[in-house]
């Protein structure tokens, strides 16, 4: 077949025009809605009960950080060691010193008659999370160099992410698709010395925990006992809750909204918080009142998972922002059943059983792989009458 010089003309104009439409397809603008990011190693084909994302390097989230001034590496010795024997993996944070803080960096509404050395606390914690939004990572751990936790903390880990999902569960009815924890929280608040629990919201108990000391051993407590009306929990019995306040932030997992969310309470735009709630505290105390205020969404156990160690010696060795005073103390640990770090001299020997911290416990010496949880139950807080 002849084609005429018409039709050839034409055919050369279609396909130029083919072309011009092509290109500009190509170069259209992408919309793209803003999503958190996706926690490694979670799909939607996970099983409800699947929980074995928490025996992972990071603990069931993306990564676990510690904070750790480098004047102190005694402290760091004492994370990567126990850490190493816990199997799972501590990137680190450095640790801010007062005057490392420039004065122009305070927020305006930073209360002064705090310690300089709290403000510089809070800025070290800041600066994780800071790294959290700049990684984009769907969730974190954040631990202070002092932590200590039992040789089962992946086994207690699991049982407390059982609970909170129980407790997501009855506000959205959403299966978890992102995290072993749920996708409906902003701070699971994994280490502290006191919590305050939303007693009008459902909670949840785990009968006969191994690992709970009994509440003589616990962290020296800054708030009392939560306690719902018409329920009591037993003395072996672990806690979780809707936390309204806590106090001290030995370690909790935050997510990366959460992150967002307190990087801009506490730092970018403090006054969008300020008017509501008294925000220029520590750091600890400024969260709890974020969890009450209802901007933070914020779980915790009761009593505390981790705990606290103190290395021999004098007491001032314990604390970075207090000046403690006096004598020469040994090793002790607080609120831990069985201490990863009183233990470590026998798990490095190889011996099969570990030694509870104190010696008025129901089992002295255990294995550490027959520690197990049962599963547990919610509980519906009775409603007050209001006649």
């Amino acid at each position: 077949m002849v084609f005429s010089t018409y039709q050839l003309r034409f055919v050369q104009l279609v396909l130029i025009l083919f072309g011009v439409i092509f290109i500009l397809f190509k170069l259209r603008p992408s919309i793209h809605k803003a999503t958190a990011p996706i926690q490694q190693g979670w799909s939607d084909h996970h099983d409800w009960d699947d929980f074995d994302a928490i025996r992972n390097e990071t603990l069931g989230v993306q990564k676990v950080f510690a904070i750790n001034l480098v004047s102190r590496p005694d402290k760091r010795d004492n994370i990567v060691l126990g850490s190493s024997l816990s199997n799972f993996h501590v990137e680190w944070i450095d640790g801010v010193t007062p005057d490392k803080v420039d004065a122009k960096s305070y927020p305006y509404n930073w209360n002064h008659g705090h310690k300089k050395a709290e403000y510089a606390a809070r800025r070290a914690h800041l600066n994780g999370l800071q790294r959290i939004v700049q990684e984009r990572l769907a969730s974190a751990i954040i631990m202070e160099d002092d932590t200590d936790w039992d040789v089962s903390i992946k086994v207690q880990l699991q049982s407390f992410a059982r609970a909170v999902r129980a407790l997501q569960l009855q506000d959205n009815h959403r299966v978890p698709t992102h995290s072993p924890y749920g996708d409906d929280w902003d701070i699971l608040w994994l280490g502290h010395c006191g919590v305050s629990c939303k007693t009008d919201m459902p909670f949840y108990l785990t009968p006969n925990d191994p690992t709970i000391p009994m509440p003589h051993h616990f962290l020296p407590l800054w708030r009392d006992p939560p306690v719902f009306e018409g329920h009591e929990r037993p003395d072996h019995s672990r806690l979780a809750c809707t936390a309204s306040d806590a106090v001290c932030s030995m370690l909790y997992a935050v997510s990366y909204s959460g992150a967002q969310r307190i990087l801009a309470a506490l730092s970018v735009n403090p006054s969008g918080l300020a008017e509501e709630i008294d925000i220029g505290a520590q750091f600890d105390v400024s969260v709890g009142r974020m969890c009450g205020n209802g901007y933070l969404r914020c779980f915790a156990p009761y009593p505390s998972i981790t705990g606290s160690f103190h290395q021999a010696g004098s007491r001032a060795k314990s604390s970075d922002i207090n000046n403690e005073t006096g004598e020469v103390e040994g090793f002790s640990s607080w609120g831990v059943m069985y201490s990863t770090m009183l233990n470590i001299d026998r798990i490095l020997k190889g011996e099969r059983t570990v030694h509870a911290t104190w010696g008025d416990v129901d089992v002295l010496d255990v294995i550490p792989g027959d520690i197990t949880m049962e599963k547990g139950s919610i509980y519906i807080p009775k409603r007050k009458n209001r006649n």
